[in-house]
């Protein structure tokens, strides 16, 4: 750690106060940090000293009566205190310390210097305590400055981008912001062009999941030797939303570094809330359009349609609707969930170069996108590709299903869009072991599904399944999941008893059990279409 506030021995000794003061040990570069001062006027004294980095101030006259093997020890006992040194008037009071002792010193890496007389201790006190407030003052004012500058950056409409180029005018240090709600990383690269490849792999291995709210001072390997690492959280909502992370490459972290990043926490920490808060200001607007624009009221679509153009919208594009889930039961925040869910997909709809409108409606996510005339499932597939990809690596505590809609010509077909993504989406929670489902690629289902038949398939259900079901309550058997493996297998015996790990004549047994129960012949072609669309209704309708 390079401390810009620690005042060193080799400081002090520069004050014109120790110009006749002499260092009698073998010591050149005198780099032993100063903490305090002390006065020892017995020995009895060395007990009471408790902070490293002293400096002790006494005189030869305590030495002069005392026998060689005390002063031996007496210079032990200091040592293991980890003074920064020991400043002794010798003269008038003796001729020098023993050779012994001078030895010892050496030995221990204890500086001895030789106080002039003339030297006040009183004068000691206040000229190395100012030196040590004089530093302390330096930095203090540095780290005020950066602040101020990295604040009027922000007032002056800045983004982090231009706090991060402020922050490299005074530390030399690279820094990176890392930004867990949004899944951003900020740094300039220009500042350490040849090195941030391999400190940004460093920083992407950092697992802190925005959760860790101390400050950790450690190191990390960088090109075969050992730099040290500052990582300061960022504050948003008392909860931690994002790291700050700087890499000692050369001169070391000083404690500048950490006061200034740190302070400079607390403006991040506003422009994060700023995202946030301009984030949820233009969900509330959008979704005021897409409430209208998805009404059953023709007099609602009609002023959205009106107002498309705000948005970047074409009254007669062609346009889809994706209907996004992301879960996790043991989530408590679900806003912010959702707010970091639509920033990712906001992402990828940018870098795709087409109109787009995100929504965070209730529990859901809604993408719309306006389409080329022409355009179709290839480009769709190609979006939920990406979608499902980033949700996957940036949500990995969460789970992701996306139902999709047919593609529309014209707003105002836009709601049967969102119709035919809600059905897909219930496929892919409830009855499709698929997380992606395409309405058109539903088969059957987009038929079953239709809200319009419901009555007439669970009237349809119950003359044809529902007997079986009733069967297996009361008997505690399988006979339902029998007759599914049996379509799964094309009413092959053999492959059935594989699946079911079950003996052949056992398979039989219930197959002909099951055509007792619900008075039907397997045999016959309309019998087991009849049966298999009830199985299908079965699953979507939950009984």
């Amino acid at each position: 750690m390079k401390n810009e506030t620690t005042v060193l021995l080799r400081d002090v000794l520069n004050l014109s106060l120790f110009e006749t003061s002499k260092v009698l040990t073998d010591h050149e570069q005198l780099m032993g940090q100063v903490s305090s001062i002390n006065v020892m006027l017995d020995k009895e004294i060395v007990d009471w000293i408790g902070q490293e980095g002293q400096l002790i101030l006494t005189t030869g006259q305590m030495f002069e009566k005392m026998p060689v093997v005390d002063q031996m020890n007496l210079i032990k006992a200091i040592s293991e205190k980890h003074v920064a040194a020991v400043f002794i008037k010798i003269t008038p009071y003796i001729e020098a310390l023993p050779d012994e002792v001078m030895a010892l010193c050496n030995t221990l890496n204890l500086p001895i210097i030789d106080l002039d007389y003339q030297v006040s201790f009183t004068e000691i006190f206040s000229k190395v305590y100012a030196l040590m407030f004089e530093r302390q003052s330096a930095v203090l004012q540095r780290v005020e400055t950066l602040h101020k500058d990295t604040m009027n950056v922000v007032v002056s409409g800045g983004n982090i981008d231009d706090i991060l180029k402020s922050i490299h005018k005074t530390i030399v240090s690279p820094v990176f912001i890392r930004d867990y709600y949004f899944e951003d990383t900020y740094f300039i690269k220009q500042a350490f062009e040849d090195d941030y490849a391999m400190l940004y792999e460093n920083i992407e291995g950092i697992q802190l999941d925005g959760k860790n709210s101390k400050l950790i001072w450690d190191t990390v390997t960088f090109k075969d030797k050992e730099i040290e690492r500052l990582i300061i959280p960022i504050f948003v909502k008392h909860q931690v939303f994002g790291h700050i992370v700087t890499y000692g490459r050369e001169l070391g972290i000083s404690n500048y570094d950490k006061l200034g990043l740190e302070a400079a926490s607390n403006i991040i920490a506003l422009e994060f809330l700023k995202k946030i808060s301009v984030q949820e200001v233009e969900n509330k607007y959008k979704l005021e359009f897409f409430d209208d624009l998805i009404s059953l009221d023709e007099v609602r679509r009609t002023k959205a349609v009106e107002r498309a153009t705000n948005f970047r919208l074409s009254e007669s594009a062609y346009y889809v609707i994706m209907d996004i889930n992301v879960y996790n039961k043991q989530t408590i925040d679900e806003t912010e969930k959702a707010l970091k869910v639509a920033y990712l997909i906001e992402m990828i709809c940018k870098d795709m170069g087409r109109a787009f409108m995100i929504l965070n409606k209730s529990d859901r996510i809604y993408l719309m996108i306006m389409l080329k005339e022409g355009e179709g499932t290839t480009v769709v597939k190609r979006y939920l590709k990406y979608i499902h990809d980033i949700l996957k690596s940036k949500m990995k505590k969460y789970h992701s299903q996306i139902g999709v809609g047919r593609v529309y010509k014209g707003l105002h077909q836009v709601h049967k869009s969102l119709v035919d993504a809600s059905k897909a989406l219930e496929a892919a929670m409830f009855y499709m072991e698929d997380d992606v489902v395409l309405f058109e690629e539903m088969g059957i289902y987009k038929i079953l599904s239709n809200a319009a038949i419901k009555t007439e398939l669970e009237i349809f259900y119950r003359d044809v399944l529902e007997p079986l079901v009733l069967y297996d309550r009361r008997k505690d058997t399988e006979l339902v999941k029998t007759l599914e493996v049996y379509f799964q297998c094309n009413g092959n015996l053999k492959k059935m008893s594989e699946s079911l790990y079950t003996h052949y004549n056992t398979v039989l047994y219930r197959l002909s059990r099951i055509q007792e129960i619900i008075k039907v012949d397997l045999d016959e072609e309309e019998h087991r279409f009849a049966i298999q669309t009830a199985l299908k209704v079965h699953k979507i309708m939950k009984f």
